[in-house]
């Protein structure tokens, strides 16, 4: 019988460690060099057909200040778009046919979750929500000793200018706004980040140390490392775990791609909604509503469906085995 103490994660041929490192982060620069060059040559020559035609020389400013630029909301999710597919899915996909021929067809042929773990999966995001709400709020406090002032400030500048961009992108309050932010806030960074970090470095670490917790955490901690917002580190580390979770017990890459879409899905919806009036929701406000009893049955909850989510894919896994 099948041992399902631990996860089923598919091999390939594979490389000596470092090779299969450089050849990753080749592939990742590379894509990120021509996904930027792409989107800013994109910007430009759609800008022609605006009253106000942008020079790439403006860029810089764009970004640091886009409430000066007519379409700047436009432009820059087109940017955001076309930046985020070059530098995590593009070059995911080429790592995988080219060092693993592992051919893209077999991954959009897998089978889909069952509708009751989707189901699991979309309570268990929610149901997440208010303890990661509770350390967000934790996160964003944390203070530095007085000999690290000067990490912490620049630490802080960073944070500073990608809230900015972030909160001008996350003003909207139309239909066609909403499905361009859903795109390119909720659904390419869930087919992407997730392809790379759980989809080839989670499966690497995995195969290469049989640890299937450090496998999760360490990627987990590399996808919260790479968005480079430092205040917002550990509740990025701790949905990182999580969709890791879901993939290694689930078995199903599809899984954490869902979890993750519901995720950036749920705040860009309500974002939408609160601009509309619908609903009284300040998430621009960091400061925490959740009380800690609250966080901590949260907590509690999350882990509780955890667990029903992994029997339940074992017991799945006996059954498609006939045991």
């Amino acid at each position: 019988m099948e041992n399902l103490s631990q996860p089923i994660l598919e091999t390939y041929p594979q490389r000596p460690p470092w090779r299969n490192v450089m050849l990753l982060l080749g592939f990742i620069l590379l894509g990120m060099s021509a996904g930027n060059l792409l989107g800013i040559a994109v910007v430009v020559f759609l800008s022609m057909f605006s009253p106000s035609t942008l020079s790439v020389e403006q860029f810089a400013e764009l970004m640091q200040t886009p409430d000066k630029f007519p379409n700047a909301w436009l432009y820059i999710m087109i940017i955001q778009a076309i930046s985020h597919l070059f530098t995590f899915l593009i070059p995911s996909l080429a790592y995988w046919q080219w060092s693993e021929k592992h051919h893209v067809v077999r991954f959009l042929h897998k089978s889909l979750p069952s509708v009751s773990l989707l189901i699991l999966t979309l309570l268990l995001v929610v149901v997440f929500m208010p303890f990661n709400t509770w350390i967000i709020d934790w996160n964003s406090h944390l203070q530095f000793p007085n000999g690290l002032s000067q990490l912490e400030t620049w630490m802080r500048t960073k944070e500073d200018e990608l809230g900015n961009l972030t909160r001008f992108l996350t003003r909207f309050d139309s239909l066609p706004r909403l499905v361009v932010a859903l795109v390119v806030i909720a659904i390419i960074p869930a087919v992407g980040e997730e392809v790379l970090f759980r989809g080839i470095i989670q499966r690497k670490i995995y195969n290469k140390t049989g640890e299937m917790h450090a496998a999760i955490w360490l990627s987990a901690a590399l996808f919260s490392a790479i968005h480079l917002q430092f205040y917002g580190f550990v509740p990025r580390l701790l949905l990182g775990a999580m969709f890791g979770y879901l993939y290694a017990w689930s078995r199903n890459l599809w899984t954490a791609i869902f979890a993750h879409f519901i995720n950036n899905g749920f705040t860009v919806l309500m974002l939408f909604l609160s601009y509309r009036g619908i609903v009284d929701v300040d998430l621009e406000n960091t400061k925490s509503s959740v009380p800690l009893a609250g966080a901590a049955l949260s907590l509690l909850i999350t882990m509780g469906l955890l667990l029903y989510l992994k029997s339940m894919a074992e017991r799945a896994a006996l059954t498609q085995n006939g045991a």
